[in-house]
Parts: C-alpha cells; structure tokens; sequence
C-alpha cells in the first residue's frame, strides 16, 4: 500500500510537470521532456532491483 500511494504520488507530479511545460512551451517539448523523465526513472528503478 505505502508503494501505491508513491506511485500514485510520483505519477502526480509527473502529470503536473508535463502539463506546465506543455502550457509554457508546447507539445513537442512537453511529450520529450516526460518521455526522458520516465527513461530516467526506470532505468533508476532497474538499478535499484538489482540489489
């Protein structure tokens, strides 16, 4: 449960990020910035499994 609600939380904030850069620059700026965000965060999270 306290991993869902990270999750949950995470994925909020990721939201909330790509919607403000999608009204301040547009939507090719907004859909690659989201895009190396969550390349980022999984390649975190496989490195992290690994241990």
């Amino acid at each position: 449960m306290k991993t869902l609600i990270i999750d949950a939380t995470g994925l909020t904030g990721l939201g909330l990020l790509v919607g403000g850069i999608y009204l301040q620059f547009g939507a090719a700026t907004a859909l690659q910035s989201a895009g190396a965000a969550l390349l980022a965060f999984a390649l975190i999270a496989a490195r992290r499994g690994k241990t």
